[in-house]
């Protein structure tokens, strides 16, 4: 394929020449060897030699930092080692400033949005690349984007292209990773084998190409193959011996082999690991690897602090050493949360062995949050754990509360029922900064719309995430005094979604606020009026019960003793309103059926054990699919609740229950069960719930016997109620 320039392309291109003129007389290099440069640049894409590359194009770009194509060829490197969005950002600049549609820049500028998970960004600037010049790079590039934007547009573009193109491996490579995610987002598992034959399509045609043996090793571990995924990384590692991403899959895959004994499995990493140093360069990507393989896989603590202080020496403000500051960080929760179970199974939430070690989590946040990070978006998941403590003690610090949540609703987006609703809540009613609560949940609406519109845009969804933002606004209004405002947005909220227990909570609240105005009015029929509303409230909200307390259920209760004068006769009205309401939630979920049940893209994953369990295997059956993390601090705090729950239909054959966990090493998710003494089925995620459509963490699915999800309970919830 020949890459012809556009005349507009042309017109900057002789500008570019002109510029290149002025620097004639600083030149250190011959045409000859520029080209040399940049083809040294590629050899390190194919060889997935990263770090190698970043130093050698760092050097080239002192030498002609006017050259747009070097500099987007130093951005890949920096790209393909991970860096954030900052550092691969200024090479685009520096192209883009002089030159706004300069394609080399735009390419640089789609890795930016890349490294920042901003896939429609990029799928837009490769776009632009690819229109301006047909560079192979470009198009995969923009495939790549596609990959997590929407899969089927990928398909359409990769349609699109020419033969010559199509034979590209970089563009191989990426169709190769389009058709991985296919397998979940178009509901056909066949393109797992698909994206396999690919790879082997890329490894024939291009057998010095690392991605065609690396990628696929990849792929077979991650479906539970590590014996036919290590002659492949074994063949990278011949090709690439100092790839820093080589090397890490080798390590992974040689501690999950059978074709090692137990025994030899370690020191086979370690002997990897001797040859890597030997032949790679030390930098802050491959000492961050270093450092979790020591922490993580082979468990030396010692070797893993000795790599860790040469990556804080080296780079210390860089975003690899945020995620080895990360990782701690979780590490500390993970080995602090057990202890806190046990703690409060043995003394109860309210003993002092229990705050204090609530204050240890409190202190790990703190810690963490005081280095030195690469960004914000660091900084979310220690103040949600910082959150959920705090908020769990007795008493609850309002400063610290306060300043919690403004952290939260700062830097944590991925929960935005927590950030924009249940914090601000917390707040309101825990610290004296109602007013504030109230701004920050408002501040929340556009980012639920925002969320909701990347999710698919589905009216439900909507509904139910402003529904939680309104019920934290009218809360809040209602908790600084402003009672008529409060009232107004928990309306609001009621009718964006009836399934929320909080706001007919809430509303329950604020009804028997007006019954005590009209008693100090001596108004009896307005008190009555006022009262049978918040009774009202209160049984709506006991329809939608969720794991752990509901407080609809207390608040029934005493509003029963307000109205009688005691609690005589309280059973007998639970039991003809519990009968009845079982009747009503039936009725409610049969008719949810027909309106709002869809399918679920099918799916066979690993258990810890390594067996598959196979979606196909759920159908006739009752099926609870909970989505969760060790990472995910209200998900470990309902996990509890969760085995209960478990416990309860074990040995139902109508219905089963199973979690799918998020995590990336497997071993975390063992010793987090072990260490809990929980039993439930767990499945390790494989990249399915990227294409899944959950909203936030935890998720629980509701599916019915012929594999319509009928519920789906965001953040901490669900029950029996729903089966």
């Amino acid at each position: 394929m020949s890459y012809q320039l556009p005349i507009r392309l042309i017109s900057c291109s002789l500008a570019v020449l002109a510029v290149c003129a002025s620097y004639g007389a600083e030149q250190r290099y011959s045409p000859q060897e520029l080209e040399a440069a940049k083809a040294k640049l590629r050899q390190h894409n194919r060889l997935w030699t990263f770090q190698a590359g970043a130093i050698f194009g760092q050097e080239w770009l002192s030498r002609a930092p006017e050259d747009a194509e070097l500099r987007a060829l130093y951005a890949r490197q920096l790209h393909g080692q991970l860096y954030g969005r900052r550092e691969i950002q200024e090479q685009a600049d520096a192209i883009l400033e002089r030159e706004p549609d300069n394609p080399w820049g735009l390419y640089a500028q789609a890795l930016a949005f890349l490294a920042d998970w901003k896939h429609s960004e990029a799928a837009e600037s490769s776009l632009r690349a690819w229109e301006l010049l047909p560079r192979p790079e470009f198009a995969a590039t923009h495939l790549q984007a596609l990959r997590s934007k929407g899969v089927e547009e990928g398909m359409a573009f990769l349609g699109s292209l020419d033969a010559e193109t199509l034979q590209h491996p970089e563009v191989l490579h990426a169709r190769a990773e389009l058709e991985y995610t296919a397998r979940y987002a178009l509901e056909e598992p066949a393109y797992a084998d698909t994206s396999l034959a690919t790879l082997a399509m890329l490894r024939a045609r291009w057998p010095d190409h690392v991605s065609g043996y690396f990628q696929a090793a990849e792929q077979l571990y991650q479906s539970n193959k590590p014996q036919e995924a290590l002659p492949l990384i074994e063949e990278a590692i011949r090709l690439s011996p100092g790839s820093a991403e080589v090397r890490y899959w080798h390590w992974n895959i040689l501690n999950k082999t059978d074709l090692l004994p137990a025994d030899e499995r370690h020191p086979a990493i370690e002997a990897s690991i001797a040859e890597y140093r030997k032949a790679a360069p030390e930098t802050g990507r491959g000492l961050a690897l270093l450092t979790t393989t020591y922490r993580s896989v082979l468990e030396d603590e010692e070797k893993a602090a000795e790599f860790e202080a040469k990556l804080m020496a080296l780079a210390p403000e860089s975003r690899h050493a945020s995620w080895i500051h990360q990782e701690k960080f979780q590490r500390e929760y993970q080995r602090l949360q057990p202890e806190l179970d046990r703690i409060e199974r043995e003394h109860g939430a309210d003993s002092q062995e229990y705050q204090d070690q609530l204050r240890l989590v409190c202190d790990a946040a703190y810690q963490f949050l005081e280095k030195p990070l690469y960004d914000d978006s660091f900084r979310g998941r220690a103040y949600l754990d910082l959150f959920y403590a705090l908020s769990t003690m007795n008493p609850i610090p309002a400063e610290e509360l306060a300043d919690a949540v403004r952290g939260l609703v700062r830097y944590e987006q991925l929960n935005p029922h927590i950030t924009h609703s249940v914090a601000p809540i917390s707040m309101a009613d825990h610290t004296p900064y109602a007013e504030e609560a109230a701004e920050l949940a408002r501040g929340g609406i556009q980012a639920m719309i925002d969320k909701a519109e990347k999710r698919g845009g589905e009216e439900d969804s909507l509904n139910y995430y402003l529904s939680l933002v309104h019920d934290a606004i009218g809360w809040a209004s209602y908790k600084a005094g402003r009672i008529e405002e409060g009232r107004n947005e928990l309306e609001r909220a009621l009718e964006l979604s009836g399934t929320n227990t909080s706001v007919h909570y809430h509303l329950g609240q604020v009804f028997e606020h007006m019954a005590t105005e009209a008693e100090d009015q001596d108004a009896a029929e307005a008190v009555r009026n006022w009262l049978d509303k918040a009774e009202e409230s209160y049984i709506a909200g006991l329809e939608a019960r969720s794991w752990g307390e509901n407080p609809c259920q207390e608040a029934l209760e005493a509003l029963y003793e307000r109205r009688h004068g005691s609690r005589e006769g309280l059973d007998e009205y639970l039991a003809v309103f519990n009968e009845r309401e079982r009747s009503r939630r039936r009725e409610r979920i049969l008719e949810s059926r027909l309106d709002t049940a869809r399918t679920y893209e099918p799916f066979a994953l690993p258990k810890l054990d390594g067996d598959l369990v196979d979606s196909a295997d759920l159908k006739g059956k009752i099926a609870v699919l909970h989505f969760w993390g060790t990472w995910c601090g209200p998900c470990v705090v309902e996990l509890p609740e969760y085995q209960k729950f478990h416990a309860r239909y074990l040995d139902d054959p109508e219905v089963e229950v199973i979690s799918i966990s998020n995590d990336k090493s497997r071993d975390v998710v063992d010793k987090h069960m072990e260490e809990n003494e929980y039993d439930f089925t767990v499945l390790m995620d494989d990249g399915y719930v990227q294409t899944a459509d959950i909203k936030g963490w935890p998720t629980t699915w509701f599916v019915d016997g012929d594999g319509y999800i009928q519920i789906v309970q965001l953040g901490s919830g669900g029950s029996d109620s729903h089966l």
